[in-house]
């Protein structure tokens, strides 16, 4: 159901309030504990002792050799407002989600949710929920699925124009997973050394002098 004029304004006026209340940025830590237990969190540990923090890039922005190029008004939302689109493969409402911004024209990077460790970060950066798609516009996170009318509100609130003004020859950066890949090891430079093989004696001579063997 479409937000009634009233509803749409105190939205538009509400997400107007959000973008300029809060810093276009989110991020993700990846905690990796003494035993090597792995937990996700929205915010840095308090208390790092023996564990191995990792800040995981939760939003971004197409590179900025591509903003340059944009119009003016859309070039200034992209770089105080960037948007990220959270998908699942198979998901129907995410596909949808996807078509909507590029047909409106928006700039936007899109982080994927595939693995275990994507989910639990997932859940941290979402408060929780299991809900996708989720966009989040500069620190705004629309949690609730894909709006057309609630996303065009609080798209319209971070400066985007209403109608698509991407150069025909704009290039969308690929989707990349939420939590990158752990790099594999490097081989060590030198292969181990294979112990030597103790050496293979022939069976006793009967007619060995006692105390030789041949």
């Amino acid at each position: 159901m479409k937000p009634t004029l009233r509803s749409a304004s105190l939205l538009s006026a509400a997400f107007a309030l959000s973008l300029a209340a809060t810093t276009p940025a989110w991020a993700i830590y990846k905690i990796v504990g003494p035993d090597g237990s792995i937990t996700f969190s929205d915010v840095p540990p308090t208390d790092a002792q023996g564990q191995k923090v990792q800040s995981l890039s939760a939003t971004g922005a197409p590179a900025p050799s591509s903003i340059d190029r944009l119009p003016a008004g859309l070039r200034e939302a992209a770089r105080k407002y960037p948007v990220t689109l959270y998908t699942a493969p198979q998901c129907s409402a995410c596909d949808a989600a996807r078509d909507y911004l590029k047909q409106r024209g928006i700039p936007f990077s899109e982080k994927t949710i595939t693995t275990n460790a994507d989910i639990q970060a997932y859940k941290a950066l979402s408060g929780g929920s299991d809900k996708l798609p989720l966009v989040i516009i500069g620190s705004t996170k629309l949690t609730e699925g894909f709006s057309s009318s609630n996303w065009d509100i609080a798209l319209d609130a971070a400066g985007y124009p209403k109608k698509n003004e991407l150069p025909r020859d704009f290039v969308r950066p690929q989707p990349t997973p939420l939590v990158p890949p752990a790099a594999p090891q490097q081989a060590a430079s030198k292969p181990a050394s294979t112990p030597a093989s103790p050496p293979v004696l022939p069976p006793p001579n009967p007619n060995a002098p006692k105390g030789f063997q041949f």
